[in-house]
């Protein structure tokens, strides 16, 4: 390219924010940016114009590193993710403060919507094991559910 990068910045960073916006990124968008304005640079430094046009080469290049960041952000996610021992530690409640909070909170509940509510949230239990434990049916357990949550957004609120 004979263009000085400032010019191509200028002329390309509309291009980076529509790349970034098609991949739905919303999280940390001026770091995205920064990678896309460094694999336009990439793009400058390693076009070849026998093989095409700038514009599709840039506009993949820069899609390609900013989906191998995505890539790699999520596979950070995953492995990092803190064990339950870290998380309870860091955690500011005695387990008999939430157990207050709770009761506190579910006053209102049939027994059945407590079960859910337990089970669901607390145990992270699926729809379909609460009901199997209960000997209850999926949809009696979703409507647990639909009471408990309509009870509650009215103790929130």
């Amino acid at each position: 390219m004979k263009e000085p990068f400032e010019e191509v910045l200028k002329q390309y960073t509309p291009m980076i924010h529509h790349i970034i916006h098609s991949l739905h990124i919303y999280k940390n968008q001026d770091y995205y940016l920064q990678e896309g304005m460094i694999a336009l640079w990439e793009a400058t430094v390693t076009f070849e114009a026998e093989k095409g046009a700038f514009t599709s080469y840039a506009y993949s290049t820069i899609r390609g590193k900013l989906l191998n960041y995505l890539k790699k952000e999520i596979k950070f996610a995953a492995t990092e993710e803190p064990s339950d021992d870290i998380k309870l530690d860091a955690f500011p409640y005695h387990e008999s403060t939430i157990r207050e909070d709770m009761e506190a909170y579910t006053q209102n509940l049939t027994e059945n919507q407590r079960k859910w509510l337990v089970e669901y949230i607390i145990n992270n239990k699926k729809i379909e094991e609460i009901a199997f434990e209960t000997g209850a049916t999926a949809s009696a357990v979703k409507s647990w559910r639909r009471g408990a949550l309509r009870k509650l957004k009215n103790v929130v609120l």
